[in-house]
């Protein structure tokens, strides 16, 4: 393997993680169960939110509800702010011109 080139040697790297995952996942019963709980520690989710914006647990449900909201609506603002910035910078022109 030592006289292989270090960029043949990477692809069959992530093609052999490619085909455990693959094999991994075609054994895997319950795919909710097995994602929830990278799911509920994801900003995307409301359930990161909950427990952001309460820690201790000191707000209403309402109001623990309300603020998740909010926590996750401005997080994806800033995402759309940010890819809106990128395609700026990628394409000065698309910002010029508003589309």
């Amino acid at each position: 393997m030592a006289d292989r080139e270090p960029s043949r040697r990477m692809g069959e790297h992530a093609m052999n993680g490619r085909i455990g995952a693959l094999e991994s996942w075609s054994r895997t019963i319950d795919r909710t169960a097995r994602t929830k709980p990278a799911h509920s520690k994801s900003p995307a989710s409301l359930d990161y939110w909950r427990g952001t914006v309460d820690p201790d647990g000191l707000m209403s449900l309402n109001d623990r509800e309300k603020a998740a909201i909010a926590g996750h609506r401005a997080y994806m603002l800033r995402l759309a702010r940010a890819s809106a910035d990128a395609r700026a910078k990628k394409n000065p022109r698309r910002k010029e011109s508003g589309d």
